[in-house]
């Protein structure tokens, strides 16, 4: 931790190595390569003696500051209400402001940070207004107090989330805000530009220092080298500096100890617990042994919850090559509703909630309210599509805890109850029964396809097996007839498709999108739009290019496409399929007929728009009586002057005789030879005679 040395803030080499410069040498080095300049790491004590080397904390690159962290920054009291408000993410992302669509991507993001700020605090209003009361002082001022703290709530959302809020400094301005927030609500946000000192030394200090001898050396010494250090320290061989404080042990300040003395103290519970998650780094291994586990219960609802995970099934396609999955189980039904697959897990994430939507999508019903996962494939997507409200009402990331990822334990079930009666299925090398284990015989293969078609089959086997409470129904009937009637948690396509969708350029033509070799009309939730919310979207993107974020169906069609402006954060409209009518009124069908006047509204209100414009436009003479010249300098001789052309009498034109090639093409149309007082009568006689 950094600490203030001759009034500046200071750290030590083991505090930059191994961690921030893997060897001492390369801290020296990058030392050294900015020596002498204004910028750069710079060191401000030299190693000697009993000195420390120490190092400038603010000269140090910007990312291994905010790594350490600096104690410097203050926190805030609001920091213990503040949260990301879910509901402010579903509501910023598809409130329609006026009628020219979704509001932008980063005036979202400004109004969903104030939004959750005002929510901390209207909390923290609560809890002084409640500590006020009880201790009989008056509330007077308490707004005032809650500004003050907002203001400075700014320091602690840009240096820890790299985020601030962009609510009134001003006290009186700010109190208006949260009155109107409080009984308004979200929409009171959007702009009107829419409409809208030393310890002492003991024995516990003794223990203290023990341990941390044990866990902060890098080759991770055993409890009989510690002791053996120990020894040393105390007879002036060995020093040990805290790196925290920059202070050198005294040894005089501490006892001797027996090497039974100190091997059983970090061997024992008390120690072990506290050291055993830094020394070994497992988070897994030290929860397995030390942390006992909660007893939930069985969640009661589908819908309520979904749990997903990566697995790999114990069969090799190929020699030491095996298929991955990546599965979502809803844990109220126990039914593996989404499931995709590849040779590897490139990509195989964002297909797995792509196919996720087209699923939920198909069965008609609300995505789960609650999603857990494991992070190494999920976490690069926590600001996007997997932030509370966006694709999720509420998102679990859990980071090497198997424990609270329930799936995990229907793998188990998948994988001996079904998976272990196929040929080629791989035992696990350390199974604790005797049938799990490792059979005799040689590995068998299994190739891709079929292996695919074999998890498959599981997957729809397991789907049709009883549930483990509604014993009398198969997993998916619970899933389908047992849906939590509080989950509103509907598709959010203007929040999801920007992340997980397909894009494609095209552009408005006619009232008229190509995507994908069809053409769409615009309009908005699911219906074709007409009439002057038709107009509004036709004067926003006819003629331009735009962008669709679209996504397919299980059968290849296009599930939902929302336009946007070409390189534009604004979402429009929808895309909707255009509608085909019948050639033949005799083989039109009740569809068809109802298809054939949407398209006629349709085209009705472009003509009648059209119509009207024209019909607006008044007649009127123009009279431009503005100089073409700027003045008449130039002129040409004679040009103002009259003059008549008189050909001389006396000339003759000279008719030169007809070329060989002439008289030949003269011979050969002599019957057709042009004579305006016998071919043109003839020819009107022959028509009214042929008629």
């Amino acid at each position: 931790m950094p600490h203030e040395w001759n009034n500046i803030w200071v750290v030590t080499k083991d505090e930059l190595v191994p961690k921030y410069y893997n060897t001492y040498d390369t801290l020296v080095k990058q030392i050294q390569r900015y020596e002498g300049k204004p910028y750069g790491i710079k060191r401000v004590q030299r190693a000697c003696n009993n000195r420390p080397m120490l190092v400038s904390f603010d000269s140090l690159p910007i990312e291994i500051q905010n790594a350490i962290g600096d104690p410097r920054k203050v926190d805030s009291i609001l920091e213990r209400y503040y949260e990301i408000d879910p509901d402010a993410v579903t509501f910023y992302t598809t409130v329609k402001v006026g009628v020219k669509g979704t509001l932008e991507t980063e005036v979202q993001e400004e109004y969903i940070i104030n939004a959750s700020v005002l929510q901390a605090a209207i909390k923290l209003k609560k809890a002084r207004e409640l500590e006020r009361v009880s201790k009989g002082i008056t509330i007077r001022g308490l707004m005032a107090t809650i500004s003050s703290d907002v203001n400075g709530f700014n320091k602690v959302l840009k240096a820890k989330y790299g985020i601030e809020h962009t609510l009134q400094s001003s006290a009186r301005k700010f109190e208006k805000t949260y009155n109107e927030f409080v009984k308004n609500g979200y929409g009171t946000l959007i702009s009107k530009k829419y409409n809208n000192s030393n310890a002492v030394k003991n024995t516990d200090e003794i223990k203290a220092l023990l341990e941390s001898m044990f866990v902060s050396q890098q080759h991770k010494p055993t409890p009989t080298e510690v002791s053996r250090q120990y020894d040393g320290f105390l007879n002036g061989y060995v020093e040990v500096i805290n790196n925290e404080t920059g202070e050198l042990y005294n040894p005089k300040d501490f006892k001797k100890l027996s090497k039974r003395c100190i091997t059983s103290f970090l061997a024992s519970w008390g120690s072990k617990v506290a050291t055993y998650k830094k020394r070994s780094g497992n988070r897994q291994k030290y929860m397995d042994q030390f942390t006992p586990h909660e007893q939930m219960e069985h969640v009661r609802y589908s819908g309520t919850i979904m749990s997903n995970d990566d697995r790999q099934p114990p069969f090799n396609y190929e020699p030491n090559k095996r298929i991955w999955f990546y599965n979502g189980v809803d844990l109220g039904s126990e039914c593996l509703t989404t499931w995709v697959y590849g040779k590897s897990k490139d990509g195989i994430i964002i297909e797995f909630y792509r196919q996720m939507i087209r699923n939920y999508a198909e069965w008609n019903l609300p995505l789960p309210y609650e999603l857990e996962c494991e992070s190494s494939l999920n976490s690069s997507f926590k600001n996007t599509f997997l932030r509370d409200g966006v694709m999720f009402k509420k998102v679990r990331i859990e980071a090497n805890n198997a424990r609270l990822k329930r799936c995990e334990r229907y793998w188990q079930d998948i994988r001996y109850g079904l998976e272990k009666k196929r040929e080629g299925w791989i035992a696990r090398p350390n199974a604790r029964r005797e049938s799990n284990q490792v059979s005799a015989g040689q590995k068998t293969l299994v190739p891709y396809d079929q292996l695919v078609r074999n998890c498959l089959e599981d997957i729809q086997t397991w789907n049709n097996m009883p549930h483990s409470i509604h014993k009398n129904k198969t997993r998916w009937e619970v899933f389908l007839e047992n849906q939590n009637p509080d989950n509103t948690n509907t598709i959010n396509y203007q929040a999801i498709l920007p992340h997980l969708g397909y894009k494609t350029e095209s552009s408005c033509k006619k009232g008229q999108i190509r995507l994908n070799n069809g053409y769409y009309l615009l309009g908005d939730e699911g219906k074709i739009s007409t009439g002057e919310q038709l107009l509004e979207k036709l004067r926003q993107v006819e003629g331009k290019k735009v962008d669709i974020y679209w996504l397919d169906d299980n059968d290849g069609g296009v599930l939902k496409a929302l336009v946007y402006l070409h390189d534009g954060n604004r979402c429009i409209c929808e895309a909707i399929l255009k509608p085909t009518t019948s050639r033949s009124e005799l083989e039109e069908t009740p569809q068809q007929k109802e298809n054939r006047g949407v398209m006629e509204h349709y085209r009705n209100t472009v003509d009648g728009y059209a119509n009207r414009r024209k019909n607006s436009i008044d007649k009127v003479t123009v009279i431009d009586n503005r100089p073409l010249t700027l003045n008449n300098g130039f002129k040409i001789r004679g040009l103002d002057t009259p003059r008549t052309f008189e050909p001389d009498s006396n000339y003759q034109t000279e008719i030169l005789p007809p070329s060989p090639e002439e008289l030949d093409d003269m011979e050969q149309n002599e019957a057709f030879e042009y004579n305006p007082n016998t071919v043109q009568p003839s020819f009107k006689k022959e028509l009214v005679e042929t008629f």
